[in-house]
């Protein structure tokens, strides 16, 4: 009797190959991402990052300076002809930051280098490569001991950060992105209840359009989910102090756009799914690793090169860096938003339509 049981469940368990998949591919996909951010091992074993240099050729310090910033074993360094050009490849983001050097470099005499680096970047991404920089160029100066080497300024082309912003400003986005898309795992489980209890054969019965059905079953998650943003939000800036430095109506539009893209994630979910063990497993794949590669665990500009361009392939990552530009920079109008907007769309209109498409009532 034990033995049929075992036996029973034993395979059950192997015919839900989304239980399979969350078993053993999720814990080897996070000690893979995880360990490539933390060992510093996630490019060939090459983790400097690429600094970009312009410094005259006639001032010897600079020059100094220079090869300290290469020889110190923490950065690339990338030396460009003009100040303007180096600006231009931050602004880009081709480059992590730059260092510009004017004529006249004497930090003891009160002419520090220029730190070309996104003010408005997360300190987890700004604070390491300022604080290195600093220690590097004051130990070139050989005992000198001045007051200050360096004077951080974002390049153009980059709106500024917004004043008195703090860890909530990416706190409350980031969070919002990661639980606001849970709200997929309740769409396609809402959907084997639907089939199990037998209301969708009832509903079939009526004299109305399957499409007409699918969208009636949909409204509502996407009203709760538009509920549960707000009260996120509302509860970060009036409990967290959190700050919207752009565009309310381009807030808005990305806000609904996260709320679509998320019930379609769950339609999609569901048209892959026949019970609820297979909604687990498919989910909680695609809750977990979307967020984990989008950017909603760690800021972007730390991860791996190859991860930053999987990221693209994730509604999470346009979401973030939507949330980014409106919130954190100041004066971000809803054009500026618009590509993260339309691109988080996008995602919706694309789980819509194939979730549509393999969708069965009757599964």
């Amino acid at each position: 009797m034990i033995g049929a049981a075992i036996r029973k469940d034993a395979l059950l368990l192997l015919r839900d190959r989304g239980a399979l998949l969350s078993l053993f591919l999720l814990p080897v996909v996070f000690m893979g991402f995880f360990g490539a951010m933390f060992s510093g091992q996630g490019e060939g074993g090459d983790r400097r990052r690429e600094i970009a240099v312009a410094a005259p050729a006639a001032s010897e310090r600079a020059r100094a300076a220079v090869l300290a910033i290469g020889g110190s074993g923490l950065f690339e360094v990338r030396e460009e002809p003009t100040a303007e050009r180096v600006r231009a490849l931050v602004a880009d983001e081709e480059v992590a930051a730059g260092v510009i050097f004017p004529e006249d470099y004497d930090p003891a005499g009160g002419v520090p280098a220029e730190l070309s680096i996104d003010l408005a970047a997360s300190p987890q991404v700004r604070g390491p490569i300022e604080g290195a920089l600093t220690g590097i160029l004051t130990a070139a100066l050989r005992g000198e001991a001045p007051p200050r080497v360096l004077e951080p300024r974002s390049p153009p082309g980059l709106h500024r950060p917004l004043e008195g912003a703090d860890g909530f400003q990416v706190a409350v986005p980031g969070n919002a992105v990661l639980f606001g898309f849970f709200l997929a795992l309740t769409v396609g489980l809402s959907f084997v209840e639907e089939r199990t209890s037998g209301t969708f054969r009832r509903l079939l019965a009526a004299p109305i359009r399957r499409r007409t059905a699918l969208l009636a079953k949909l409204v509502p998650y996407y009203l709760i989910g538009l509920i549960q943003m707000l009260f996120l939000f509302g509860l970060g800036v009036v409990a967290f102090g959190m700050q919207v430095g752009g565009s309310w109506v381009g807030l808005a539009l990305l806000t609904a756009a996260v709320v679509f893209a998320s019930v379609s994630l769950g339609l999609l979910i569901a048209s892959f799914s026949g019970t609820e063990r297979q909604v687990g497993g498919v989910g909680s794949i695609c809750l977990l690793v979307m967020p984990l590669v989008g950017g909603s665990m760690v800021p972007r500009p730390i991860m791996p090169e190859t991860l930053q361009t999987l990221r693209l392939f994730t509604p999470h990552a346009p979401a973030l860096d939507g949330y980014h530009l409106l919130l954190i920079r100041d004066g971000t109008t809803l054009a500026d938003a618009a590509p993260q907007i339309l691109a988080v769309a996008a995602f919706g209109v694309g789980f819509a339509l194939i979730g549509a498409l393999r969708f069965r009532f009757e599964r």
